[in-house]
């Protein structure tokens, strides 16, 4: 992590500490913020998204997190100076298999072509967040997290029914790791919540480094909605 300078909550209470800003519209991370007591004010990012040549996935997930983020604080200052939360927090993930990024596939046939790459490999899932300060954009937090999973092998009737079932449409490599999709893996090592988009422990570990929280885990009666 890099060098931050410590920015205490001081009076801002609890409540505020939970109303993070995610620029992001996937309703699996804000699921995972809120089974953490966050309120989340979601705010998705709206930004070109491109493998630039020569970029590593880690660094082109890096990139992706603090455009979004950056993207979404400028957009939201004069709205968020009201005190509703002075915190941006946004995500990217990408999967990778030979060197090659897989995103979310163009439609099903590109679906279909992603579940067969995969299917009976190993392959590696990148997820980067930027935690990023609205009044103080010198104030900005950017980790990578990475695991690697492992698909069963799978028949055409599998990954015809389940890309009918328009689960893998959304999702970066055509497939995720929770809800119906939990079914096509076989093995993780690493960080599950790398593969299920936004990495909690490393995202808890830096809104306390960097003063965003006071204490947690929230506990029952400290904030209400």
């Amino acid at each position: 992590m890099d060098n931050v300078e410590q920015q205490p909550v001081g009076q801002q209470g609890q409540e505020r500490e939970r109303r993070i800003v995610l620029a992001s519209r996937s309703p699996r991370r804000r699921w995972l913020l809120e089974q953490l007591g966050f309120h989340p004010v979601v705010w998705p990012a709206e930004v070109p998204e491109g493998w630039q040549p020569g970029e590593s996935p880690a660094d082109y997930t890096r990139r992706l997190s603090e455009v979004k983020a950056e993207a979404v604080a400028v957009q939201a200052r004069d709205w968020l100076r009201s005190g509703i939360s002075p915190w941006v927090l946004a995500a990217d993930t990408v999967v990778v298999l030979d060197g090659s990024v897989l995103e979310k596939p163009e439609g099903e046939q590109d679906a279909r072509r992603m579940l067969r790459l995969l299917q009976g490999r190993w392959h590696t899932v990148f997820t980067a967040f930027c935690l990023y300060a609205i009044e103080r954009a010198s104030l900005r937090q950017t980790r990578v997290v990475k695991a690697d999973v492992l698909i069963k092998e799978l028949g055409d009737r599998e990954i015809d029914r389940y890309i009918a079932s328009r689960d893998p449409m959304d999702k970066a490599g055509a497939y995720g790791i929770q809800g119906l999709g939990s079914f096509l893996v076989r093995e993780v090592r690493g960080s599950y919540f790398a593969v299920v988009g936004l990495p909690v422990c490393e995202v808890v570990e830096t809104l306390l480094a960097v003063g965003a929280l006071s204490a947690f885990p929230f506990l029952p009666g400290e904030a209400g909605r």
